[in-house]
């Protein structure tokens, strides 16, 4: 399995870091800068905390990246079902953790891209894997 075979959710904070350049996780940018190379699928959890969590300059930023590949992102504003948020909290995700959890289970995406819900590798039965940007940067140079 590769991120360059089959989509990929990237997580609010890897959107974050690398659309603000943050100093501290350099290969966020640089993910961003290589986005053409995936397929992106961005579910409506994530979407949400981008809306709450980016400024008006940086959704702007955003929407311009997602509009140069266009025919490598979905966006996806459906609901997760509520049995799929439960299904992951019963695992020991966070409300919010197991949104976006449920989002990929839904979805059928099998790799997120996260800097920060690593905790979830500690969660047995999971339909996907969580690499850090870094990891996705040096799946991609394989």
């Amino acid at each position: 399995m590769s991120i360059q075979d089959e989509p990929v959710v990237l997580d609010t904070n890897v959107w974050i870091f690398g659309l603000r350049r943050h100093p501290a996780v350099p290969a966020c940018a640089a993910l961003l800068n290589r986005i053409g190379e995936l397929t992106v699928v961005v579910p409506r959890q994530i979407l949400r905390e981008l809306q709450a969590n980016l400024s008006e300059a940086e959704l702007t930023a955003l929407f311009r990246l997602l509009n140069e590949i266009p025919d490598r992102v979905k966006l996806n504003w459906r609901k997760v079902r509520l049995e799929s948020i439960r299904k992951y909290q019963r695992l020991g995700c966070r409300l919010g953790d197991a949104a976006v959890a449920g989002h990929l289970g839904e979805l059928k995406v099998r790799t997120l891209v996260t800097e920060n819900r690593h905790f979830l590798s500690g969660i047995r039965g999971l339909p996907f894997r969580s690499l850090v940007a870094a990891e996705a940067l040096a799946e991609l140079d394989a």
